[in-house]
């Protein structure tokens, strides 16, 4: 019954304000139908409970109402059921019955069950609220009982521990949704950052978040990764578009997981070519031996997966070490990206390397002849760079 009319669509404040409205609602049902039972074995006055009754059933329709998605109707419903009964039993009891506590309610109520939109009606109740326990208060020996059956001193005992016990459920119960509602923020905002720190490195999230924007980043040694399938245009056109996609997203998936690993940071994909980094977050000199290593496991990955599955991918390797720039490009979808070089030079090793090898320049080279064998290839001829010195991997 809490939960009716809570809607996805609202947002997390609006759905505990409904909430609230509802629990209020029902507290009211139960209030008004304690004093009907009450009034139905103590007196025989059957104006007594049958008001009782009545403000029971108009509490009921603010659960009708929020079913129904009449949010301000709902609130409306519930504060004015609440005046109306506060004058009538104020007329039927008298000041000395202590019904005039319910003015409490009354005022603290409306700002926590009228959404954002009606907040002026809210405030404008909680005044009316106000003004009625102020004037019953300064009236209040004027305001004498029309049905004196029951005991003033067991109206007041009722009336204001009932009231301070609802006051009391209505508060715990808004602490309780305020606690829900952080949680679950939290956790959105947690998938969030999640899906942030997919895309970007943890550097420029953080400077996004703290500055809404990133200042490109000179770095003067990252090595780069760069990988491309051979014969790849050739088999686009004889697969099904979807098999195509499901392919390179379980390969890519699992390159994912192998560079995270090997601490290289992924940069993007283009088609079928896949690009990653080392040396972006840190300076440090290790970034061109996590590439070899990365490169050796996505490679003998990729062989044994051409032992299980009809499509046999065949992968080249290109790896460059030297200067780049980093940074975001864009104001909206944003793209971080590498410029400079480096980048360019780490294609032509791929370009210029064979299938299920490790081509590397000779700035990589440098790096890791102490760690690594290799085979040195001479001098090869790179589209636009001429003659280059290139090495493979053993």
């Amino acid at each position: 019954m809490i939960d009716i009319g809570v809607n996805k669509e609202l947002s997390v404040t609006e759905n505990r304000f409904l909430r609230v409205t509802n629990i209020a609602s029902i507290l009211g049902i139960l209030f008004m139908g304690m004093w009907m039972i009450t009034a139905f074995f103590l007196t025989d006055y059957s104006i007594l409970y049958a008001s009782n009754g009545l403000l029971a059933l108009m509490f009921s329709f603010v659960l009708i109402f929020n079913g129904k998605g009449w949010r301000v109707l709902a609130s409306i419903c519930f504060t004015a059921t609440a005046l109306f009964g506060v004058i009538l039993f104020l007329y039927l009891l008298g000041y000395s019955s202590g019904v005039w506590v319910i003015c409490y309610i009354i005022i603290i109520t409306p700002y926590m069950t009228f959404p954002k939109e009606a907040r002026k009606l809210a405030i404008g109740f909680s005044i009316l609220g106000g003004l009625i326990l102020i004037i019953s208060v300064v009236l209040q020996s004027k305001i004498n009982a029309h049905y004196d059956v029951i005991s003033p001193y067991f109206l007041q005992i009722v009336n204001v521990s009932t009231t301070g016990l609802i006051c009391l459920t209505i508060a715990w119960t808004l602490s309780v949704l305020i606690e829900r509602s952080e949680e679950s923020v939290k956790a959105e905002q947690k998938r969030s950052d999640d899906l942030l720190h997919n895309i970007l490195p943890a550097k420029v999230v953080k400077d996004l978040k703290e500055t809404g924007k990133t200042v490109p980043k000179r770095h003067k040694n990252v090595t780069i990764l760069f990988t491309d399938f051979k014969g790849f245009t050739e088999l686009v056109a004889s697969i099904p578009a979807i098999t195509l996609v499901n392919e390179l997203n379980d390969i890519f998936g699992r390159f994912d997981e192998i560079v995270e690993k090997a601490g290289v940071e992924k940069i993007e994909t283009i088609g079928d070519a896949y690009v990653a980094a080392c040396g972006l977050e840190e300076e440090f000199t290790e970034h061109a031996i996590n590439c070899i290593i990365a490169a050796k496991q996505m490679l003998s990955y990729l062989e044994e997966r051409n032992k299980k599955h009809e499509i046999k991918w065949r992968m080249r390797v290109g790896i460059h070490s030297g200067p780049i720039v980093a940074g975001v490009v864009g104001k909206k979808k944003f793209s971080y990206d590498l410029f400079g070089d480096t980048i360019n030079m780490a294609s032509r090793m791929e370009s210029s390397g064979e299938p299920g090898k490790i081509n590397i320049s000779r700035a990589t080279f440098q790096l890791v002849k102490n760690h690594i064998d290799f085979e040195y290839r001479g001098e090869i001829y790179a589209k636009g760079k001429g003659k280059i010195e290139m090495y493979f991997v053993k």
